[in-house]
């Protein structure tokens, strides 16, 4: 109960500064003087007022906390009133004073943003300024606000000015600040979120800072643009959409949107405005040059809107204006969940036959093999319709380009030692040209037909060679090896980046979720309960924080070879049953990454066979350097093993994928061992002129 009675003393304390600020706007509104401000300004400083206080009013009704919801709700009530006290004041000294309560509002409205925007990024365990700063504001906001305060009274000159300059000053400190926080957390569960706060503080303070805050500095008086006015209303905006959004929009997309729209308005505009300006000067028109100008900018924020708004409507009218294009991109999904199967040549001419003829105005599509060297130019066809009768000029096209003949067209799709590979057809009667839609599609699929060829290709080279490994019943060729390898640590970065970029940070989301929850409740039961879980779901993401670091461990890269091993070797004593005696030469750093990351997984591999498998009291390891050689010794007193079924394969586990790492880097592995006389392991690798970085 005593925490239930604190939340509702808060909940009506924030409404009664609702209350405070309604009456404080309808104060200064009383006290306006009509003759001294135009219809917009009054306007606009109602529209700004209502418009803070219906979110705030939103935001006290929704009774959430989670975010830092009640400190934007002060703030909204506060900076609400920032305009309507702008423009009140009967008298020369009314209108002085009510400037000072404009400047004190502006002051800790800023003040107050940032608190709002440093709960908000604590939500998400983000820090934008540290804990001095922040009491470095708060301490020059306190001093300037009782320096305005008082110095109307005792009339000190300068405090105006210097308001001013805190103002401008917290306004690119805001802005400096979210840049770093933007450039310095930029996974990509952030960027969207602190891309969309980016967009609306800027849209907010650089008109503010151009239109009032500098001119005022510069005419030593206070300014105010209404145009600032208007621009202003992206503050609050943004962070409301912040507190009520889970799913931000994408805000570098929108900027491309506008500057594209712009770009393309601008031009017209001009002309307009010319024009408007010559039937002006011929007497068509009569009007002023400034009428020109606003012609021009009315002309521009048209055609900006229109195409803006266009974009929109051929997104959702697309279907109905568009239909052949949504049929022809069907036809992409459909080839590519049908190249998914395991088909060779003649498979895949069938389905570029029925793809193409279904959605292009072509007829009698085929796949041909032009042979390598063949002076005849012979093709061997892989469809039944028709023959190749083309000369050999078609040896000299551009690969993927389309050559057009008389009657039909001809793509080069594939060159090499085996031969070319030509995609062909004819045009349908009467024939027409092909549309945007179509040459987009029809590049498209060219691209991906060639990478199908490609794979085809490169799949038979690999199992030949595999063939003719198993015949001779030799080793795996030293190729393979590293191929398998690198796609075997390519598919362990895309594992680990997915359990990172999904599974932990909807884990980390519960468990904010539970804390927020349990911060709430008010039966302790139930809080200790959420509590429980929490540190559950936490124990969860520490496990899926090592798993995802023995999968990829990227922290090789940023603290070097030798501190990552040490820091294994720290884990494995932690583990372990064994002592683990470990020895690494200083000068193990500086390194290839694909040498580093193959070391880590050999030593990687060794204890983890000790811990699962050798049964030992005793481990020692040492990596070492000697006249450009580096060699890795391992024993231990286990029980040992058969050596001579160590067998040569392609996996990339095990003592099989050590050797192939070791192999692949052009090491050589020796193993001594015998059942119950432990394991001895020497490894070797030569120092080349490619593994220095």
């Amino acid at each position: 109960m005593p925490a239930n009675s604190n939340s509702l003393w808060k909940r009506w304390l924030i409404f009664a500064c609702l209350c405070i600020s309604l009456l404080a706007a309808i104060f200064f509104m009383f006290i306006r003087d009509p003759s001294n401000a135009s219809v917009f300004d009054a306007g606009l400083s109602l529209l700004f007022f209502l418009f803070c206080f219906g979110l705030g009013i939103y935001l006290w009704v929704m009774n959430k906390s989670a975010k830092g919801e009640q400190m934007l709700v002060l703030f909204l009530a506060l900076f609400g009133t920032l305009l309507v006290a702008w423009s009140a004041g009967r008298t020369d000294y009314g209108r002085l004073v009510c400037q000072d309560v404009y400047l004190l509002a502006f002051i800790l409205g800023l003040v107050l943003c940032i608190k709002v925007i440093t709960n908000y990024l604590a939500f998400w365990n983000l820090v934008w300024m540290s804990k001095r700063s922040l009491i470095t504001i708060d301490a020059c906001a306190a001093s300037i606000s009782i320096l305005v305060t008082v110095g109307r009274g005792m009339d000190i000159g300068g405090a105006q000015s210097l308001a001013m300059v805190f103002v401008a000053a917290l306004m690119v400190l805001i802005l400096a600040h979210i840049v770093w926080a933007y450039r310095r957390y930029d996974q990509v569960v952030f960027k969207p979120m602190l891309q969309v706060l980016l967009l609306g503080l800027s849209l907010a303070f650089i008109p503010n800072l151009a239109l009032s805050v500098f001119p005022a500095l510069w005419q030593d008086t206070l300014v105010f643009h209404p145009i600032s006015g208007l621009f202003l209303l992206f503050l609050p905006l943004t962070l409301f959409y912040l507190m009520i959004s889970d799913r931000f929009m994408d805000a570098s997309f929108m900027v491309t949107g506008v500057t594209y729209c712009a770009l393309v308005a601008a031009l017209p505009a001009l002309i307009l405005g010319a024009a408007f300006q010559e039937m002006t000067e011929w007497g068509v028109i009569v009007s002023d040059r400034n009428n020109a100008y606003r012609f021009g900018l009315i002309a521009f924020i048209s055609l900006f809107t229109i195409l803006y708004i266009k974009q929109y409507l051929d997104y959702y009218l697309r279907k109905r204006l568009y239909p052949k294009q949504q049929d022809v991109q069907t036809s992409l999904n459909r080839f590519l969940q049908w190249m998914k199967s395991d088909y060779d040549l003649n498979d895949f001419s069938w389905i570029m036959k029925r793809e193409m003829e279904a959605c292009l105005p072509v007829d009698h599509v085929r796949l041909s093999m032009v042979g390598k060297g063949d002076p005849s130019d012979e093709r061997t066809t892989m469809m039944p319709s028709g023959t190749g009768d083309q000369g050999s000029d078609q040896l000299q096209d551009e690969l993927g380009k389309i050559v057009n003949a008389p009657d039909g067209f001809r793509i080069l799709l594939s060159e090499s030692g085996n031969g070319k590979v030509v995609l062909e057809g004819k045009w349908k009667l009467p024939r027409r040209r092909l549309n945007p839609d179509e040459r987009i599609w029809l590049a498209a699929l060219t691209s991906y037909a060639q990478m199908v060829i490609e794979n085809l290709a490169n799949t038979k080279d690999m199992m030949q060679k595999l063939e003719e490994t198993s015949a001779q019943s030799t080793s795996v060729p030293l190729t393979i090896k590293k191929m398998m390898l690198r796609i075997s640590e390519r598919e362990r970065w895309k594992l680990s980046r997915s359990l990172h970029d999904r599974n932990m940070q909807d884990q980390l989301d519960i468990a904010r979720q539970l804390d927020s929850w349990g911060s709430n409740a008010s039966d302790l039961k139930t809080k200790a309960l959420m509590v429980k879980f929490r540190e559950q779901i936490l124990d969860s993401v520490y496990v899926l924080r090592q798993v995802i670091n023995d999968l990829h461990p990227e922290f090789i890269y940023r603290t070097g070879l030798r501190k990552a091993l040490m820091e294994l070797f720290d884990k494995v004593n932690l583990r372990a049953d064994f002592t683990l005696r470990a020895t690494i030469d200083e000068q193990m750093d500086g390194f290839q990454r694909e040498w580093e990351m193959a070391v880590y997984r050999v030593v990687q591999e060794l204890l983890n066979n000790a811990q699962k498998h050798s049964r030992a009291h005793l481990v020692t390891l040492s990596l070492s350097k000697a006249n450009d050689a580096f060699t890795l010794d391992y024993s231990d007193d286990g029980v040992g093993l058969d050596v001579s079924k160590i067998g040569k394969s392609f996996g990339t586990m095990g003592f099989p994928g050590m050797i192939g790492r070791v192999e692949g880097l052009g090491g050589r592995i020796q193993f001594r061992s015998g059942q119950g006389g432990g394991l001895k392991i020497t490894i070797q690798w030569a120092r080349t002129a490619d593994d220095a970085k």
